[in-house]
């Protein structure tokens, strides 16, 4: 389905190739194609042929990339699946609000351009706290407490599954495209920020909070996570991080003791 086209499964570094062709299987039955793999440990790989059975294809339009940044960059709105507590709590829904969630980002303003992922962590360790930082919230399925443990097709699966649920409802989602090219100044400026733009605003809003010696501890770890929690929930378009970034390039080229 078309509807779905906009979303994409990203596995971070995900070790037993089997577990690949599992999870390109379970999201073709879902009528999801975009699969996107951050340092594989083997791949390609023959195991990952024999388990994707009829969903090859997926595996063959999988796009393989080195870090997570480059597998993210243009979207808008991300997802981190994890079952841990963090010590700083990202905001958490199940499958079914993740669902209605990604439904309503991709039409947010009308922008048939808007991109989501939802990523899956390794099979041992889940994602890291610096990966589910990217989040704009947490996925977890709610699983039995006496036994929560999902195979990482199986979780896929899941999630798909819901997707899928509400891309059959919404039928405005057949609408999707995937070039920026396609929309005038005026509604770029309105579209929401990538995680490439948001990520330069965060990294600027650092550098601008040391140069004020606000930050005392290097790395502020602990603060710039709360701060990437903070701007996740506000959804910035891409104009207001233009404005964001001009306040904060306006305060570090103030003269020093200047009031």
């Amino acid at each position: 389905m078309q509807s779905l086209e906009n979303i994409r499964i990203v596995l971070v570094e995900p070790s037993h190739p089997g577990n690949i062709g599992a999870v390109a299987r379970s999201m073709k039955t879902m009528g999801l194609t975009r699969l996107v793999l951050v340092s594989p440990k083997k791949y390609p790989h023959y195991e990952a042929t024999k388990r994707a059975a009829s969903a090859a294809d997926v595996l063959d339009r999988a796009t393989v990339v080195d870090d997570l940044g480059a597998a993210i960059h243009d979207c808008t709105f991300v997802l981190g699946t994890s079952v841990r507590e963090r010590e700083v709590r990202w905001p958490t829904v199940d499958p079914r609000q993740a669902a209605s969630q990604l439904s309503e980002h991709l039409l947010v303003g009308n922008q048939p351009t808007n991109q989501a992922a939802i990523l899956f962590g390794r099979e041992n360790s889940g994602l890291s706290n610096s990966e589910m930082e990217v989040c704009n919230a947490q996925i977890r399925i709610p699983a039995n407490d006496d036994y929560s443990s999902l195979n990482l097709a199986s979780a896929v699966q899941i999630i798909s599954y819901e997707l899928r649920m509400f891309a059959l409802q919404d039928k405005q989602l057949v609408q999707n495209t995937s070039s920026n090219e396609k929309l005038v100044p005026a509604e770029k400026r309105r579209a929401i920020a990538s995680f490439t733009q948001r990520a330069g605003h965060l990294q600027h809003l650092q550098e601008t909070l040391e140069q004020l010696e606000f930050i005392k501890s290097k790395p502020p770890v602990v603060l710039m996570r709360k701060l990437t929690r903070l701007y996740n929930k506000a959804n910035l378009s891409v104009e207001e991080v233009q404005i964001l970034r001009g306040i904060l390039t306006a305060i570090q080229t103030q003269p020093d003791g200047s009031k």
